[in-house]
């Protein structure tokens, strides 16, 4: 059985390091210290640190905590958000039968259909 290495690509492993940076601007911004947001979260400072780098092996759970910590949580809905997901809408949309018979332009069926 193939085992996962757990390699991330170059980009993926750039955009974990900027959201690892954004966390950390986010603290400075409220004037927050690093204690203070490991103390809400239930983490340690090596750990906010491992974050704050963007390390891949950072738990979500983790991640939820801080951003938590900051009043950020409800922002992690936007990752991968359905309706967000412009690729995958136009496959969905692509493999839609076309239909059998279009309204006006108001939506309304013909009569005679």
């Amino acid at each position: 059985m193939h085992k996962h290495s757990g390699l991330l690509s170059d980009r993926s492993q750039q955009l974990l390091s900027m959201l690892g940076e954004n966390i950390d601007l986010a603290r400075k911004r409220r004037r927050l210290q690093v204690d203070t947001i490991c103390k809400r979260a239930g983490i340690t400072g090596q750990t906010y640190q491992r974050l704050k780098k963007g390390e891949k092996g950072v738990s979500l759970g983790v991640l939820m905590n801080v951003l938590s910590a900051l009043d950020m949580e409800e922002m992690i809905s936007a990752l991968a958000a359905p309706e967000l997901d412009l690729t995958g809408l136009a496959h969905e949309r692509a493999l839609q039968p076309a239909r059998v018979h279009e309204g006006d332009s108001d939506g309304n069926l013909d009569p005679d259909w």
